[in-house]
């Protein structure tokens, strides 16, 4: 009795508290379930321009300034890769992983491809990024084991992703959690040349996916002028020879009149004028590290994307002078003759002449 007497007299102060603060039952009828990788419209976060704070304890990536050509003559530009900062997470985090989702539901074909004999380098290429991922940003991600098969968490998104052998589409997650591009090179043994055989490509730089994969790397670079010539040989020795110990990473540069990341087409000219302000300084890092298991090659790229009208003078001064470093086919072939004269005469406004620059230098 005495027990009951309590239970109805809680009962009624409960219907008290409720009559006069009806949201108290709120958090008791809510219930949001665990965020998986397919998130609805609803559900999805509002990513927009909102930039990310990224929390982490080694020192970030910084992508080094712009510096001047020292030399015309082509080649690689590599350098030893910096393996803390292998992959790299920054402000722009939220609102790249937007437009990712964005071009991997309506162009999914366009940024992503897989030729037979590429999954199990595709699934060691997503053992790779998760490891990475968790053990370098533990803030942002964390790797658990369901009832079904071990998960990644990402925390900036809320997503969850499979990543075990039951994973149909490894590159795919890869690319949704990363803010690169991942290509998977394989040595064909009939040709002896590494080909494009697995890509998630969400940022051409004026190329289709669709047109290049399975080609090898003098055909993917067929439109670079004499890059066959001048590195072909050295690049596929330098394939055969890399390691896990000997990863490196170089920087590749482009001008375009568009802030698009999507570029799978090279640019025409515009209908109306160009102005300085239309122009980007689009950079890519590249890294090239040796899949152990399967013997690949993994190829990431970041593209980074700055107005030319933000550079500081040192910088403009590096800008301009790799590009008259580059040989004239190279000018062609990176679109020259659609910026280079608006981009010529904004230089020389804000730096002033290549003949001044040079008598400066010669009184330092």
């Amino acid at each position: 009795m005495i027990f009951l007497a309590i239970t109805f007299f809680l009962l009624f102060i409960l219907c008290i508290l409720l009559a006069i603060q009806p949201s108290l039952l709120q958090p008791l009828l809510s219930w949001h379930p665990l965020p998986h990788a397919k998130l609805t419209d609803s559900r999805r976060p509002s990513l927009g321009t909102t930039e990310t704070k990224i929390t982490q304890d080694i020192a970030p990536y910084q992508f080094p300034p712009l510096r001047p050509k020292s030399s015309s003559r082509m080649a690689m530009g590599l350098k030893r890769l910096d393996a803390s900062n292998w992959l790299t997470l920054d402000s722009s985090y939220l609102p790249e992983h937007s437009l990712r989702l964005s071009l991997l539901e309506s162009r999914h074909a366009d940024v992503i491809q897989c030729l037979p004999g590429s999954q199990a380098s595709c699934h060691e290429v997503l053992d790779l990024v998760t490891s990475f991922l968790a053990s370098r940003f533990p803030q942002h991600y964390s790797l658990r084991t369901t009832a079904s098969e071990p998960c990644i968490e990402s925390h900036l998104t809320g997503e969850v992703y499979p990543i075990g052998e039951k994973c149909e589409n490894p590159l795919e997650v890869a690319a949704r959690l990363a803010m690169e591009d991942f290509n998977v090179l394989i040595k064909n043994q009939e040709t002896r040349e590494y080909h494009l055989m697995a890509s998630a490509t969400l940022f051409p730089a004026g190329w289709k996916l669709q047109e290049r994969i399975g080609y090898s790397m003098a055909r993917l670079h067929g439109p670079v002028p004499a890059w066959k010539e001048k590195l072909g040989g050295s690049v596929n020795r330098y394939f055969d020879h890399l390691s896990s110990k000997t990863a490196m990473e170089r920087t590749n540069l482009f001008i375009q009149t568009t802030t698009e990341l999507f570029q799978n087409a090279p640019e025409d000219p515009l209908a109306r004028a160009l102005t300085a302000k239309d122009l980007m300084v689009r950079r890519e890092r590249q890294t090239f590290v040796r899949l152990e298991k399967t013997d690949a090659v993994l190829f990431t790229v970041r593209t980074y994307m700055q107005s030319m009208t933000g550079l500081g003078n040192e910088e403009i001064r590096a800008l301009r002078s790799q590009i008259l470093g580059w040989e004239e086919e190279v000018r062609l072939y990176k679109g020259f003759a659609i910026w280079g004269e608006v981009l010529m005469k904004w230089c020389e406004e804000m730096v002033g002449g290549v003949q001044r620059e040079a008598e400066v230098k010669d009184k330092e």
